[in-house]
């Protein structure tokens, strides 16, 4: 139970605290577009300003990917092709929540979608073959497969898939209240005594996460590692969220 709690942090985290998009691929897209940095406020898609240890990570995600060489990119394109495969074996949420995933984080939030996590057969190590999170486009039975989401607990980023454009995030400061909800945005100026005040637990600094768009038709146009995916809009078609950063998935 106590780990289920702890991934409902991050989980909450990543549904509702999708920040400026990443630009990284397997070996596809050599000039991804930079983030937004310097002086000008790093915002996520609906226009949430983001603060803390993720605004630092989006600059190191925003940095030109290397070029991989062939005998790197084939090891590459054989994890890929295992996380396709563990993705494809739950096409919808209803395959998902019937194999026992369960939803995090409230709901769908655009650009990172909904998550579904089982905890059980999931390890510390990093395994292509068994991330922590399914990743919808909606929080419906019907609600389509679009990608994967893996978590460490390490100190540092881990190695994760191979080569360096993986690059890892982290978020800050997640404030969860009674039964997972999300009492205020992930990544904002939230304290301790704030979330305290409002009743809720609070989680400082999560672990690392890192997406991977791997099911086809859902590939991110910023890259397979891209932190959010645009084509996880609302569903009217845009970003629109209430203020915790919650709308109706696709």
């Amino acid at each position: 139970m106590r780990l289920r709690v702890v991934l409902s942090f991050v989980a909450a985290a990543l549904v509702f605290g999708a920040c400026a998009s990443s630009s990284k691929s397997a070996s596809v897209r050599p000039n991804p577009t930079s983030t937004t940095r310097g002086s000008t406020p790093i915002t996520d898609l609906n226009g949430h300003v983001v603060l803390g240890v993720k605004a630092k990570d989006i600059q190191a995600e925003s940095q030109p990917y290397q070029t991989l060489d062939p005998a790197t990119n084939a090891v590459l394109t054989r994890q890929l092709d295992t996380a396709r495969t563990v993705a494809m074996r739950y096409p919808t949420v209803a395959a998902a929540t019937a194999a026992g995933y369960f939803l995090v984080g409230g709901g769908f939030g655009p650009g990172s979608g909904a998550h579904y996590i089982n905890v059980h057969g999931y390890g510390s190590a990093f395994d292509p073959a068994h991330p922590l999170a399914l990743v919808y486009d909606g929080i419906h039975p019907t609600s389509k497969i679009v990608g994967l989401m893996y978590y460490s607990n390490d100190k540092t980023a881990p190695s994760g898939f191979a080569g360096p454009n993986d690059r890892w995030h982290r978020h800050s400061g997640v404030c969860i209240g009674a039964g997972g909800s999300v009492i205020f945005p992930p990544d904002s100026d939230v304290t301790a005594r704030k979330c305290a005040v409002a009743r809720g637990n609070f989680m400082s600094i999560t672990g690392w996460m890192v997406h991977a768009w791997v099911v086809p038709g859902w590939t991110s146009p910023d890259g397979v590692f891209s932190h959010e995916n645009p084509k996880l809009t609302c569903a009217d078609g845009t970003f629109n969220t209430d203020a915790i950063g919650r709308c109706q998935g696709t």
